[in-house]
């Protein structure tokens, strides 16, 4: 102990216990690094987006036929995104995938069908090929998890990063507090992964219940806001994701729905989606998403889900894995009598997330290399808070490229790490522990949800110039609120920390889509005011670093990769010609 902290030396630390985390503390492992995660939930084995469970996964295989192969794939990868994508980070997790499938495989997840044995595999999302695996992935997470518990690594659960430390561009570790315990940490690192997952809790949904979310709602852009502020570079952040879920209950699935055959259909009974996509379901979710809110706009909602079709095989299949993500979906429908093998299923559209723009590939967060390191030195990314994504395959084999980057930065020789200034820790905790020392103030909860009435009024699935300058006026307000945050206990604390991390994720967000003077992959960014794609002058990246007065953005090139633009941080956005 020191001055009531616990100082901890580490070779890797690695923030966030989800599938990205836990891949990229493996190979660390293995290579007899000393590893430190940690994490806010409760149990490893079930922390992050498919902590009870996933019912599929996305990876290339190798079994023979062109699609099935990184090459193919890769080709096809540019139309996927839009042509906003880095091709150097994808194709990497590309080529990636099937080693990294079958590192899974041999950690003891099965990805087999129980009935016959082998891959069921499905088209899905625009892909142009049947790369998803249809699964019982309930233990997927434990079967990960499990690895790490005998690499001994080293678990801080219930505890928060709160600062990422940083010297001269060179991440040296990070300080932390247990919300359970009130224990600080000051922990020293040769290197730093973060894996915190995207940004929920931004906006409103159809319940008006913030942490009913169809995504897990304690990813919070924990990782993203430390990023930033520690100096990285990011990108996409104007991209945002929604979905279609069953009205009233915020779930994961539409995977499933629309792989397995299920159809939208209007309040006319008409099949839309070819109105919008030639693939119709098959479409990519930005596009299936636009196109259900498109027709609400036009009258025609509200939409349903239509499975009756469906032979009785299939329904028995899904009727299975959709209760994988949220066991509790069928107790949901058998309580408002709704019976989706024989009759329409009314769907919403779920609150948004800053998270992969409802494409797989290009993800919105942290600029990355191809090792998974961002411009800040021995500061490493994987997952959703990431640029390259692509769900729970992508999370895996980035995380896992994640922990190998780590591997290779710590055996190529460090300076000696710079010691934690003892003022810049007792500042540290002295912020926090303001808001529990606060009479009165504001609460939390109160603060979220300014925030998401802001995001849903102001930027949402449709923007312009004007609703985007008066929420980052509203965000930039709720700055200054932010000392005068209370927390009644550690967890409220916790949480506080959450709410500022959304707040930063948000004022970043608008930034960008106030930058991007286009409309580009459906949903995630449609600008009323500048209606079509303009690839003249927007087949670029917008990244965002920090200023000295809020987020510097400028646009980049999408031909070259993002870490060529590493070293130009700090230049002001070109007007567009």
């Amino acid at each position: 102990m020191n001055g009531n902290w616990t100082t901890i030396e580490t070779d890797c630390l690695v923030v966030g216990g989800g599938v990205a985390g836990t891949m990229a503390a493996i190979p660390a492992l293995e290579a007899g690094l000393k590893v430190v995660l940690c994490e806010k939930g409760r149990v490893l084995d079930h922390c992050g987006s498919i902590g009870c469970g996933v019912d599929h996964y996305l990876t290339v295989m190798d079994s023979g036929p062109e699609w099935d192969t990184p090459e193919f794939l890769i080709r096809h990868v540019p139309e996927l995104t839009d042509y906003i994508v880095d091709m150097a980070v994808a194709g990497r997790v590309i080529r990636e995938m099937p080693r990294i499938f079958r590192r899974l495989e041999s950690f003891g997840v099965d990805f087999r069908d129980r009935k016959t044995g082998d891959y069921y595999r499905l088209r899905s999302f625009g892909l142009p090929g049947t790369y998803h695996i249809n699964f019982d992935g309930t233990e997927f997470k434990k079967q990960i998890g499990e690895r790490v518990r005998k690499g001994k690594a080293t678990v801080l659960m219930r505890t928060m990063v709160v600062e990422v430390l940083v010297e001269e561009n060179r991440a040296y570790g990070a300080l932390a507090f247990n919300f359970r315990s009130g224990e600080w940490y000051a922990i020293r690192a040769k290197a730093v992964v973060l894996a915190a997952g995207d940004v929920n809790r931004i906006s409103r949904n159809a319940s008006g219940l913030a942490f009913d979310s169809w995504h897990f709602p304690y990813n919070t852009g924990d990782a993203q806001a430390m990023g930033y502020r520690a100096g990285a570079a990011l990108a996409n952040m104007e991209s945002v994701e929604t979905t279609l879920t069953p009205k009233g209950f915020s779930c994961q699935g539409l995977n499933a729905l629309v792989s397995l055959g299920a159809h939208f259909v209007n309040r006319r009974g008409e099949r839309f989606m070819f109105k919008y996509d030639p693939k119709g379901e098959n479409a990519r979710r930005a596009v299936i998403a636009d196109a259900a809110i498109n027709e609400y706009l036009l009258g025609n909602g509200p939409v349903y889900l239509d499975c009756r079709h469906l032979p009785r095989e299939m329904l028995d299949r899904m009727e299975y894995t959709l209760q994988v993500d949220r066991y509790t979906l069928p107790a949901f429908y058998r309580q408002k009598g709704v019976n989706f093998r024989e009759e329409l299923v009314e769907v919403s559209v779920a609150e948004l997330s800053i998270r992969r723009s409802g494409v797989y590939f290009r993800g919105s967060g942290l600029a990355v290399d191809v090792n998974a390191e961002t411009s800040v030195e021995a500061l490493f990314a994987a997952g959703d808070c990431a640029t390259v994504s692509g769900g729970i395959s992508g999370a895996a084999v980035l995380g896992h490229i994640a922990g190998e980057g780590v591997v290779a930065r710590v055996r190529s020789g460090h300076r000696a790490l710079p010691h934690i200034p003892a003022p810049a820790m007792a500042a540290a905790r002295a912020r926090a522990e303001a808001h529990l020392a606060r009479a009165g103030g504001v609460p939390w909860i109160a603060f979220e949800d300014e925030i998401r009435a802001a995001v849903t009024d102001y930027v949402g699935v449709r923007r312009t110039q004007e609703g985007l300058r008066l929420a980052l006026a509203k965000f930039r307000e709720l700055e200054e609120r932010e000392p005068l945050l209370v927390a009644d206990d550690l967890h409220g604390l916790m949480r506080v920390h959450e709410s500022k991390n959304i707040r930063m994720n948000v004022e970043m967000m608008a930034s960008a889509s106030l930058a991007r003077r286009e409309t580009r992959t459906g949903s995630s960014h449609r600008r009323l005011d500048f209606p079509e794609p303009d690839e003249r002058n927007w087949r670029r990246f917008v990244v965002i670093e920090r200023g000295a007065g809020g987020p510097v953005v400028r646009a980049v090139p999408v031909e070259r990769p993002l870490s060529d633009s590493f070293a130009r941080r700090g230049s002001a956005l070109a007007e567009a010609r």
